[in-house]
């Protein structure tokens, strides 16, 4: 049996209802069967003690069966690699519980008459009752793991859903703050007089990024080009009030852009890089995007000129503990992020599970 730290929160968090279910579903089993004898007039106080046998193999043999059900992974396997394995283990176990009833019997109750003296056909008769009283309580187990796993993950994608809407809708009051409001349309002024063109340029790239920020709202992911695009408009913005103390630069292998990735996440890091990076030095420095290829896994680098150090900068918990959460909830431990500092820059790594070739995914139209 896996130990407790290897068996996962949900199924250790069942294992009272498991003993409990055990217990009352095996009592009213065998008080069915007592009622009957009691009603027919053949109940004896043998037959109790015969029962309370059959009570107590019956949870110790339905528990050697879920033993074998965890330890061999049929619950993760489909029906056709299971059911025949289900069936000849509940053949092997039924046998076992046959056997082992009738040595105790034999033990416990020597003045009775011995289970094993009788037919053939009666004794094949006693093991497949067995077998099909296994059979019937996997089936049992099987439908209620399932059922379990259903409403956890019904659960974990509306959970999912929250913590999107909630990152998405922080990320788009972040974008609508006054600081940023009044940076991005003071610069626009600056440069309806300067630069015409370039101020329309300005104003589409303002209006991208919070027409992008309301829209994305109901959507898991956005196919990775379409979430650079926005990186790049929210920087243009950034690089009117930076200027010269900016430089950007976008690493992007091309056969990645119809990779699907949470939206707002690169856009979270970046916006992250620069107000807590770039905007705290006098110089200026530079930030680098890029997204290649792993080996079964898509590598999001965000790249800025500064020092990380956990804990001391102020305002960039959220935000990095959003983007935990919200990996987490997506791709559970395939997905990780780390930050670290190399050569004068912080690195902000994400990595996601690629996307099979095969599937589209249905939030991208892929």
């Amino acid at each position: 049996m896996p130990s407790p730290a290897h068996v996962p929160i949900w199924r250790r968090s069942l294992w009272p209802l498991y003993w409990a279910t055990q217990l009352v579903g095996w009592g009213v089993y065998i008080g069915f069967f007592l009622v009957l004898s009691y009603l027919d007039g053949s109940y004896e106080p043998t037959k109790l003690r015969g029962w309370l046998l059959v009570f107590a193999v019956g949870i110790a043999i339905t528990h050697a069966m879920r033993y074998f059900i965890l330890r061999n992974s049929w619950l993760d396997h489909s029906v056709g690699h299971t059911l025949p394995r289900l069936m000849l283990a509940a053949l092997l176990l039924g046998a076992v519980a046959f056997l082992v009833e009738g040595v105790m019997h034999d033990l416990f109750f020597q003045a009775a008459r011995s289970r094993f003296i009788a037919t053939p056909l009666d004794l094949l008769a006693s093991v497949i009752n067995w077998t099909l009283l296994l059979f019937i309580w996997s089936f049992a187990y099987f439908a209620y793991i399932y059922f379990v796993r259903h409403r956890r993950d019904e659960i974990r994608n509306l959970r999912l859903e929250t913590a999107n809407r909630d990152n998405q809708l922080n990320a788009l009051r972040a974008q609508m703050n006054p600081h940023f409001m009044f940076n991005a349309l003071n610069g626009i002024r600056a440069l309806i007089d300067e630069n015409p063109e370039q101020a329309k340029r300005a104003i589409t790239q303002l209006s991208a990024i919070l027409r992008n920020a309301m829209a994305t709202v109901k959507r898991k992911t956005v196919p990775l080009g379409e979430e650079v695009d926005i990186v790049k408009a929210y920087l243009a913005l950034e690089a009117m009030r930076f200027e010269e103390r900016i430089q950007v630069h976008f690493d992007v292998d091309p056969s990645l852009e119809r990779e699907p990735v949470p939206p707002m996440l690169v856009q979270t890091l970046v916006e992250n890089a620069v107000r807590h990076g770039i905007a705290k030095l006098p110089q200026g420095g530079d930030v680098h995007i890029g997204a290649h290829r792993g080996l079964d896994h898509l590598v999001l680098t965000v790249k800025n000129t500064g020092h990380y150090e956990p804990g001391r900068i102020n305002g960039t918990g959220i935000g990095l503990r959003n983007t935990r959460k919200r990996l987490e909830m997506l791709y559970g431990a395939k997905a990780s992020l780390a930050i670290s500092n190399q050569g004068g820059m912080v690195i902000t790594e994400v990595e996601i599970p690629l996307r099979s070739a095969d599937k589209p995914d249905p939030n991208t139209g892929g």
